[in-house]
């Protein structure tokens, strides 16, 4: 009885599982955009789940009621609108649904909340100019196509996981009470050109795989970028955030914030730009971001002058330094362009030699390369004679004078000429430091060599202290 029992519970068990490997296999169910359309033109709710949608989806053919609208001119004359937009009364509910057709909503009041959670559309979407009244949810939907979303206005809309297989333009749109798209994906060129977010918006770990224009962007609240992958160009000019920004840990290839206001702090903490970063005439009272996040800085005087103050402002001396230093090599650079070959050898000069005062090893490696010639020197000429007896002090001071023939000595090894060209070299900066052996004396030529020497190890003395308290 009880093996029965127990075989009985197996095939219900198999059954259950092919009821419901059946159930998802089942196919969707069809519906005619006609019938949707219907519901529109007369009032009634709008419910779908799971189901394909043949046809388009266009009410602009609708007997619909009118309502005015506050249009510019330019949405007007942009994107062909009305100043009287059609009413839709119906709460529009179509989720996990496939769109086969085109979907036209171009310029339509929503007096109720919509949503296409989960939705794919396989054409285009026309959604320019239309105002959503109360939530409009998009979150996890696939636009196969072009989406157009241009002069729309949002109260509270999410994005949240959609991807925008095409372009996808949101150009002069309006945000209102909440804006998300947290985690979206944006395959294409991504508009938000004219844009007003009057709420926080919301870009966490979204994803640009191509241009994201932004110019004259408006954000009256926080604007959240943490976490965000632009992996083309990023364009943020001329746009105004008025509180807080963040683009912690994001990576950007190219961010350009060209003539932008940033009214609160802006936070690029762990953010990582690969590419070039721009802030010609960028206005900001603390940019929160390491020289190390910044692969490379447009050129402009005025930019690199106000990040090297906002290092200082924070404490960052080092990335003032480097900031500093970068400046410097991009002013050597357009200097030559600009044909003043006068300044640039001389900055050229203090580049090679130390560095702009930030390099103190290069002074310690200059020294080290002419201490090693002028020791080469000495051994290969053998200009250098070491003097026997009491006598050695007066022959060596006539020698130097060129009153008296050399005296005869020892040839002096090759370890010796560069003890002894790296205590000449030292001694040009202090006698503290070394004091010439009196057994040595240099002859003919080296006696110049000496002097050369002693003045290049002063100069690099100098160069190598002035280095080294700048980055003390």
């Amino acid at each position: 009885m009880a093996r029965l029992r127990g075989r009985i519970l197996v095939l219900s068990l198999i059954l259950l599982l092919f009821l419901a490997l059946a159930a998802q296999a089942e196919p969707s169910q069809v519906v005619q955009a006609e019938e949707i359309l219907k519901k529109i033109e007369l009032g009634q709710p709008v419910e779908y789940d799971n189901v394909t949608i043949l046809g388009y989806l266009d009410v602009g053919g609708l007997d619909l009621p009118m309502m005015p609208l506050e249009r510019t001119n330019y949405e007007i004359q942009k994107y062909k609108l009305l100043p009287k937009a059609k009413q839709v009364k119906s709460a529009i509910s179509i989720t996990n649904s496939k769109f086969d057709g085109l979907l036209n909503l171009n310029g339509v009041y929503f007096a109720e909340n919509v949503s296409f959670n989960g939705d794919e559309f396989d054409e285009s979407v026309y959604l320019s100019g239309a105002k959503f009244s109360q939530n409009a949810d998009f979150m996890g939907a696939l636009f196969n196509q072009n989406a157009y979303f241009s002069g729309a206005q949002f109260e509270s809309v999410y994005f949240d996981k959609s991807i925008f297989a095409e372009t996808v333009i949101f150009e002069s749109s309006h945000f209102n009470r909440w804006a998300s798209f947290q985690g979206a994906v944006f395959e294409n060129n991504t508009n938000f050109q004219g844009a007003r977010f009057n709420t926080d918006a919301y870009f966490l770990q979204a994803v640009f795989n191509q241009t994201f224009w932004g110019y004259s962007l408006y954000f009256n609240e926080t604007a959240n970028f943490n976490g965000a992958h632009f992996y083309q160009d990023a364009n943020f000019p001329n746009v105004i955030f008025e509180q807080s920004v963040y683009f912690a840990n994001s990576d950007l290839l190219n961010a350009c914030f060209d003539d932008s206001q940033f009214s609160k702090e802006a936070i690029f903490s762990g953010a990582l730009i690969n590419g070039t970063l721009s802030l010609n005439r960028t206005k900001y009272d603390k940019l929160n971001i390491r020289w190390s996040s910044i692969n490379d800085l447009a050129y402009d005087d005025t930019a690199y002058y106000l990040l090297i103050e906002n290092f200082k402002k924070q404490g960052f001396t080092d990335d003032a330094s480097e900031c500093y230093y970068s400046y410097r090599c991009k002013h050597r650079e357009e200097l030559f362009r600009q044909g003043k070959v006068d300044s640039w050898f001389f900055d050229l000069l203090a580049w090679a030699t130390n560095g702009y005062g930030l390099r103190p090893v290069r002074p310690l490696g200059w020294s080290m390369l002419f201490i090693l010639l002028g020791g080469a020197f000495f051994f290969v000429t053998k200009s250098i004679s070491r003097s026997k007896g009491p006598e050695a002090s007066g022959n060596r001071r006539r020698a130097i004078r060129g009153k008296d023939s050399p005296p005869r000595a020892g040839e002096v090894s090759f370890w010796e000429a560069l003890l002894l060209s790296a205590t000449y070299f030292t001694s040009g900066a202090s006698a503290i430091i070394s004091s010439v052996p009196q057994e040595f004396s240099p002859l003919g030529r080296s006696r110049y060599v000496v002097v050369i020497l002693r003045l290049l190890g002063w100069i690099f003395f100098v160069l190598f202290l002035t280095s080294l308290g700048k980055i003390a």
